[in-house]
């Protein structure tokens, strides 16, 4: 018996992600396809993306052949089962969510031992060079990962090397004290996506 819990009753299918794809709901023990009026697409996608927790709607339309049970909603629904089903079938929706790419992760290395773990993160020795990697799930080609810096107004920008990039410092100093933040920037669907990784919290220590 399949439990039916949101969003498990809904999915995107065949974008390489879990927030783009042809939309399907799950009805009487079955994947089924989503169609609507032109008129009600961008309601219905609404709903979708909030109800995956996908953000907001970027792109929708009806590219998909195959036809699918007609959904009607007003786009302020929490849930897909909360709109209306009719019994005429449309061609199937493709939804693209503002949340496409997953967030990257950030992570400090250092060749030379002078980092260690403080209470408030990660502290380095100056002098000490180290490394802030980004990386990412391979979802998509391409892409790249900015660097921010709250320190400073300093941001660098690298292209995406097998979905990661590294970010080399050769002499820790005061000046490399604060909070870094990898920014992963795609072009996907014909629109610019991006995802932001957690703060990184970094401290200066030693002579």
């Amino acid at each position: 018996m399949r439990d039916n819990i949101e969003p498990d009753d809904v999915r995107l299918v065949g974008g390489g992600s879990r927030c783009a794809g042809g939309v399907e709901w799950y009805d009487q023990g079955e994947w089924r396809i989503v169609g609507a009026d032109d008129w009600d697409q961008r309601d219905v996608a609404a709903v979708v993306c909030r109800q995956l927790g996908c953000g907001s709607t970027v792109s929708v339309l009806t590219g998909n052949t195959t036809r699918g049970k007609n959904i009607i909603c007003s786009g302020s629904e929490p849930s897909l089962r909360d709109c209306y089903r009719m019994y005429d079938l449309l061609p199937g929706l493709t939804v693209i969510c503002s949340d496409l790419l997953v967030q990257p992760d950030i992570f400090l290395t250092d060749p030379m031992g002078g980092v260690f773990r403080g209470h408030q993160g990660p502290e380095m020795f100056r002098g000490y060079n180290f490394t802030i990697t980004c990386s990412t799930q391979p979802q998509y080609p391409g892409g790249s990962f900015l660097l921010t810096f709250t320190g400073s107004n300093r941001t660098q920008t690298q292209p995406a090397v097998n979905h990661s990039a590294a970010f080399l410092f050769p002499a820790a100093d005061d000046s490399h004290q604060g909070n870094y933040r990898c920014v992963y920037d795609n072009y996907v669907f014909s629109h610019n996506f991006s995802s932001e990784s957690e703060l990184l919290s970094l401290t200066i220590t030693g002579n």
